[in-house]
């Protein structure tokens, strides 16, 4: 989601969450926009963001009350699998989504899309947890992991085997927004 640019491993301009604000601007107009305050690295996982140790500033929790999102989204996953186990990433996915509901916005979860390194041995398993939880909790689900495995040559759009070209972001992008749009109309009125 951060987009990060895997030469430098700097933001990259061109990204899903971009992507999406022009696909989403194109329907409902300029008044929508999205702010992509995903962080970058490896300390970048659900637990430490919960905790407010992942570069964002204080816990998840006092972050999100002060935010002027109507909608947030959350595609942790990739990271979570090098730094922990299913329970604690569960358990945190679920403090996610009651945040974001006690801070009067609503939640979305977004599936990772795969990786072609064998890095992340487990993915599909933090996959899984997250329909789960977005099952059980009533939360828009953007279903990204099994869709892309059916792109042919799919690793050919990424480089180390983990970050995906523009081609894969507006892939993802054209998915997020058709999960976003019915609940900006609802928003907005439209």
């Amino acid at each position: 989601m951060y987009g990060a640019s895997p030469s430098s491993y700097t933001f990259n301009p061109q990204s899903e969450p971009l992507d999406t604000q022009v696909i989403l601007q194109a329907q409902f107009g300029n008044s929508v926009t999205i702010d992509n305050r995903a962080e970058g690295g490896t300390a970048s996982t659900l637990v430490n963001m919960m905790n407010g140790v992942d570069g964002g500033g204080p816990p998840f929790a006092q972050r999100i009350k002060s935010s002027q999102a109507q909608i947030v989204l959350d595609a942790h996953a990739v990271n979570d699998d090098l730094s922990q186990s299913l329970a604690p990433y569960a358990d945190a996915l679920i403090a996610w989504v009651q945040a974001v509901k006690d801070a009067g916005k609503i939640p979305v979860l977004e599936e990772p899309g795969p990786v072609c390194d064998n890095s992340r041995p487990y993915l599909e398993n933090y996959v899984s947890v997250m329909d789960n939880v977005a099952a059980a909790y009533n939360v828009p689900l953007v279903k990204q992991f099994d869709y892309l495995q059916t792109i042919p040559n799919l690793c050919s759009h990424y480089t180390n085997g983990i970050y995906p070209d523009n081609a894969i972001f507006q892939i993802k992008a054209q998915r997020q927004a058709a999960v976003l749009a019915p609940i900006v109309k609802t928003l907005t009125g439209e």
